[in-house]
Formats: C-alpha cells, structure tokens, sequence
C-alpha cells in the first residue's frame, strides 16, 4: 500500500509518516471545514457589480441566456417557436435582442442599442466586446473562459453541439456564439454601472497565495487524495481476492447440452441477476456484451418519420430499422399503423390545446376537477405495470435488404457479435440476448435509466433483430463457412431485463420449435425465479418493505428513487465468466465476457479497450463528479427539475442547463449509496496484449496514465498493476 501511495502521490509518504495513528488521520479530517473560494483571478463584469447592486445581475443575466437557449435549442416542447430559430444562435439572439425590451426594463439601459452596433460575426462581436471592456489582450483567454465558467450547463451543451456540428460537416459557432452573447451583458453592465475596471488587479493571479501551516499540520488535498487511493486499493485488494485467478477449461462437448446461454449488457445491474440466474439452474451460462449487441441500427417505430439511435456515443447508426407487425398475429400492418398514428395525433393535439393561449384559463376551469382525480387516482390507487414490450409489433428485416444490407454483410455483423461476447462453440438448446430497460413513470432522467449502449433507450430492438439475423439459416451456412457452426437444435430468442421490477420478458416465443417448449418452460420458470431470488436481495437496497412495494415504484409518479440506476460502480472486469462466477459483486462491476485463448491477436480485446472501456469509464466519472461535487458537477434536487426543450433540465423555472445526476441518484436521505472511486479495470489477458493497445490509442493511454482509472491486468494467473509512470508492477 505504501509504495503504490508513493508511486500515485509523492506527498503520501510524508503524510503517511505524520498520521500514525487512525486518531491523528481522523482529527484534521474533522476540523477541515470546507472553505468557499472568494478570491478567484478573474470575474465577469456582472459578479463585480452584482455585490453593490440592488439587482442580482449574475443571476438575472443567466436567466436571460437560459431564456435565449431553451427558445433557439427546442426540440418540440414550445408551442409558439422562434421566428429566428434557422439562424445560427448569436445571430439569432442579436436578432431578437433588438426587440426584446425585458432587460431593459429590469435596469440594463441602453442595452438594445449595444447589440445593433454590434457585428454581424460571432469572432468579430467577441472581439468587439472585448476592446468595448478594454481587457488586455494578454488576458483575453482568462476572460473568455471565466465567461464560459460562469454557464458551465449551456457552455457544455453548446461545445456538444458544435461536436455533432462538425461531425456532420456543418457551422460550429454555437459555444463562440453563446461566449459573444454573455459579453455583451458584461460590455453593456460595465457602462451601465459606471464601473472602472482594474483590470491589472481583476486579473491577478492569487495562486502563489496558501494559508498559515504550521510544520505539523496536514494540508487538505493530499491527504484526501491519499486516502481516495487507499479508499481505491482496499476495495481492488477485496475485488481481486473474491474470484479465482485460473481460467476454468471449457465444457466438454460431448457432455448434454446446456438449457441456455443467456447475454446480458455489461450495465452493472446485470451482475446480480446473471449471479441469481446462475444459482437458480447449473444449466444456465450467462455471458456479458454490450447491450446493443453490435447492431447499429436507428429503429423507427410504427408510423413515426424518424427513430431513435440504438447505439453508444461513440457510434453512429449504419441502417434504420423499422418496426411492422408481427406476421403470425393476425393483424393488419395498415389498420394498426392508422390507429398508432391517430392516437399520437389526438395526444399531440390534446397536449397543443392544454399549452395554447385559448385554453389558459378555461381549460383549468373546465378540466381541473377531472385532472384532480385522475391525479388521485394515480396516487392512491396501485396502478398495474404496463409491459415495456410490445408482442404485437417487431422489427422488419426486410426493410435492411431494401436499405443494402446484403447477406454477406448480415454474416459479418452476426460473426462480429458472437466473437466479441465469446460464444463460438458449444451451444445451448437456447440463447437469449437479453437487453435491458428500466420502467418509471414522470421521469424527465428515464434515459440515464436505461441502455447506455443503446444510447439510452431500451434494448429490445437491438436484441431482436440480433435474433431475427441468427435464426436465419443462410446466416447459420455463412457462419459455418468462418468457423461458427451453430447447431440445428440451437434456437435463439431475444429478451428484455426489466430492472426496475427485475422481470425478464421473452419475445416472439410462438416461434419456439415444438420439441424446445419444454425447455422453454424449463426456462422461464428459472427466469422467474432468478428474478424473485434478485428482488429480496435489492429490497433493501431501495429501501422496499414488500415485493408490492417494489413493483409500485416503478408505475409512481411521485417516486423520486425508483432504482439505483449505476451507482455504486466501481470495476470493469474483462474475464471469463468461470473467474467471476462464484463471487458475489454486489452489483458494482461491469462484467464483458473475454477470453484471450479465442483472441490469440487481440483484435476482440482491442475494441473492448477502445469501446465498452471508455464508456464505462465515462459513467463512473459522471457518479464521481456528480458526487463530490454536486452542485458544480451535478443536477441538484430533483423534486424541483423542470424540462427545457426535450433535451435538458432546469432547477426550478431559470438558470442555467443542468448537468449530471440529481441528489436522489446518489443519496438515500441518510447516506450516499455511491462511494466515489476511479473504475478499476480488471483484464485477464497477456500484458503484452494490452501494452501494445495502450501504446496503440492516446485516448486510452492518457486515462491510464493519468490515472482516470487503474489497469490491472492478470496474466497467468498474477494480478499485475499498471503503473502511474507506465509498464506492469506486481499487486
């Protein structure tokens, strides 16, 4: 523990000396009261009046861009929309802020007459408003990012914008465009005010400035870091004492067929129910895969124009997926169409007629005591849960063929994603890839709910087309030409893990073989009972006195805790299931089925480094952020959010765009259910194999070696660390 301290924190060591004892480390842990930087280098224009003045300009200015964005950035909410909203954002706001009277009237005089004089470029209006400030050019940069600091949700949405932007080869000026626009409040403010800037002392550097210490004090942030790495190495030492370093052979073919070969999302929710489903039959094997199960498609649902991408960020879809009527339901494709679009139709009016200007105060006098019980009724009355499939409709693959999807290319896709979970040989009677889905009513953060890989919508149609691809025989023919030979008694099915009531739903299993239903009885009588053992272990967690009472969160508008969602990740383990599978991980690991013997080239491992890995990542950074730091990193409470646009949330009616997770995802009210550490990622692969991808990919190589998260690699059964400084050390 004392050499890894050293290696990740040199001020460790001395420290380390001077607390010799759990009483010295707890006592300056004690009086450290966490202080409130007052005395920043740099402020915008409306921090330096806002102390003296009797208007709170900080928070009026943000209100009026807050205001700009939601209007320019709407994506369907407002009824009335703005006349500017082809025009690039700076100059849509220009555009209207030469009408817009309201800032005025608040105190900013003279305000409408800045923006005309202003240019008509956004380089050109920031430049303006800088000479018009009289910043000196040296400190240009400082200014401007404290301009973008001051509305860290909008500048985040604007800079992502800006990223689709250039991805699609269009204008990126959206976050140049908002900087412009926060200038011009502070160029008007500075006149307004009559505030003489100093800007040699505005701009000072105050980082040479440190408290009185005495030599046996302790100083704040090393210590914290030292134990946030201590915090880091318990729990690896704990993780990596919990399952078997040796790789199990694989089954003996010529032993009778397992019942199921089950695929799960790597989501760390998956773990428990894949250990229960485990426990419950000795014939089930559960593997694990990223949840759209390497199908890149948009799926279009029944009647609608455009879909939804099924993919993770780092993807693009390559072909849109329709959906279409089940052919054995009986059903007519265009009568089910009629009613889908008709009853989206009426919900859109209806919702159009409770918004207009028409309707703001008859339709409360009309329709509010009906509201009120519905509202009541929801309330008291228990509201049955609604399945989140639907068995009527399923994707049509004959829209891919129209689209250029070709056999051969139906053969790779299918080859990609059954050697990226693992699975070449020794088939089950069944395999069901089983995306995932969470079920919650009056949830504006429903999507952090749900599949990441799928790009935080369900993953039933990705798991179904999958199925559909290989249950196709001219796919089974081409894969046994690479290698693959999937038995004829093989059959897959696609399934849906509802992690909010923990129910595992099976589709299209009218289609199941008549010598398999026995099986398949077999089989979902285990599902059942993997999913009851998995709701008496969560119980707890979520607070739950009763089955009842878990399954009612899920259809409770007032319920602000649903489920646990992520938190409490800690680990990316890329391993075999026969290392993991007597360990009971408390739902804390992302758990991607590996095994380096099928990957002699480390192709497979390459893109779990390059992909799976990355996001994960991504996710435990976001609950780390969103944890120590909520209200800068965070959403806040989430009983006073308010949607903007479709795409964001407010704290309340103004502000600025909120980011991250809200309190109720991290706290229970008496605890943190999330304990923020960086993501252990656990390999069992060569350490060749691995440096050479590390040494392939800069992003990669700069998380590891700046410690965004920690590689261990086990390699022959010998757990090995990554070093800060680069190459493997033995745990």
């Amino acid at each position: 523990l004392g050499h890894e301290l050293a290696d990740s924190l040199p001020a460790a060591t001395a420290i380390a000396n001077r607390l010799l004892s759990l009483a010295k480390l707890a006592s300056p842990l004690d009086e450290i009261v966490p202080a409130v930087n007052d005395e920043r280098s740099v402020r915008t224009i409306a921090e330096c009046v806002g102390k003296r003045a009797h208007v709170n300009w900080p928070d009026v200015v943000m209100d009026e861009i807050s205001k700009v964005c939601a209007v320019h950035y709407d994506d369907g909410q407002a009824i009335w929309k703005s006349p500017w909203k082809d025009l690039p954002l700076y100059q849509a706001w220009r555009s209207a802020a030469q009408h817009d009277r309201n800032i005025e009237a608040i105190g900013l005089k003279g305000f409408r007459e800045y923006v005309a004089r202003m240019p008509d470029t956004v380089n050109a209006a920031i430049v303006h408003s800088l000479n018009w400030l009289g910043v000196p050019r040296p400190h240009w940069e400082s200014f401007l990012l404290c301009q973008v600091f001051s509305m860290p949700g909008w500048s985040a949405w604007t800079k992502y914008q800006d990223a689709c932007a250039a991805t699609d080869n269009g204008t990126a000026d959206h976050l140049a465009g908002l900087i412009a626009i926060r200038l011009a409040y502070d160029a008007v403010l500075g006149d307004a005010m009559s505030i003489n800037v100093d800007w040699p002392s505005l701009l000072k550097n105050d980082s040479a400035k440190s408290g009185n210490s005495t030599s046996d004090s302790v100083d704040d942030a090393p210590l914290r870091c030292m134990l946030l790495r201590a915090s880091e190495i318990g729990y690896r030492s704990r993780l990596l004492g919990s399952f078997s370093m040796q790789h199990e052979a694989d089954r003996n073919p010529e032993e009778k067929r397992r019942l199921a070969q089950m695929v799960f999302c790597i989501d760390v929710r998956s773990e428990r129910m894949r250990r229960q489903l485990e426990s419950t039959s000795a014939e089930i094997e559960t593997f694990g895969f990223a949840g759209f199960f390497g199908m890149p498609i948009e799926f279009v649902e029944l009647g609608a124009a455009s879909g939804t991408s099924q993919v993770p960020v780092l993807l693009k879809p390559k072909f849109k997926l329709f959906q279409g009527v089940d052919p054995t339901s009986g059903a007519c494709e265009a009568t089910e169409t009629t009613r889908i679009v008709r009853s989206r139709t009426w919900k859109s009016l209806w919702n159009d007629f409770q918004k207009s200007a028409v309707s703001c105060f008859s339709f409360v006098e009309t329709t509010g005591l009906a509201a009120g019980v519905n509202l009541l009724s929801k309330t008291v009355v228990k509201q049955p849960l609604a399945s989140t499939c639907s068995h009527l409709l399923q994707p049509q693959l004959e829209s891919l063929v129209a689209q250029g999807f070709t056999a051969n290319e139906q053969m790779a896709l299918a080859e990609s994603m059954l050697r990226g979970i693992g699975l070449i040989k020794n088939f089950a009677r069944f395999v069901v890839l089983c995306g995932h889905a969470s079920q919650t009513e009056n949830n504006p953060l429903a999507a952090g709910l749900d599949c990441g890989a799928c790009g935080g919508h369900s993953g039933e149609p990705n798991a179904r087309m999958a199925v559909m691809l290989l249950n196709q025989p001219h796919v089974r023919s081409g894969l046994a030409q690479r290698g693959i030979e999937i038995p004829v008694e093989t059959h897959f099915i696609a399934g849906l893990h509802n992690t909010t009531t923990d129910h595992i739903e099976l589709f299209d299993v009218a289609s199941v073989p008549a010598g398999h239903q026995g099986d398949l009885s077999e089989l979902v009588a285990a599902n059942r009972e993997a999913a009851t053992k998995n709701r008496a272990e969560r119980m707890p967690i979520v607070a739950s006195d009763s089955i009842a009472d878990l399954f009612k969160r899920a259809a409770d508008w007032s319920e602000v805790r649903p489920e646990w969602g992520l938190a409490g990740n800690a680990a990316f383990i890329v391993a075999p299931r026969s290392m993991t599978r007597d360990a009971n991980l408390a739902g804390r690991t992302f758990l991607h089925s590996y095994d380096f013997e099928s990957d002699p080239e480390g192709a497979v491992l390459e893109v779990i480094m390059t992909a799976p890995m990355i996001v994960a990542n991504w996710i435990n950074l976001q609950y780390y952020a969103s944890t120590v730091d909520n209200h800068h990193f965070g959403s806040g409470n989430k009983t006073v959010h308010n949607v903007v646009g479709r795409f964001g949330i407010l704290s309340g009616n103004s502000g600025d765009l909120m980011t991250g997770l809200p309190w109720q995802s991290l706290h229970n009210g008496h605890d943190f259910v999330h304990h923020p550490m960086r993501l252990q990622v656990i390999i069992a692969a060569p350490r060749a194999a691995i440096q050479r991808i590390i040494d392939k990919h800069e992003m990669v190589a700069n998380l590891i070696h700046h410690q965004w998260l920690h590689l261990v690699a086990i390699d022959d059964g010998i757990a090995y660390q990554y070093g800060k400084r680069g190459g493997f050390v033995n745990v």
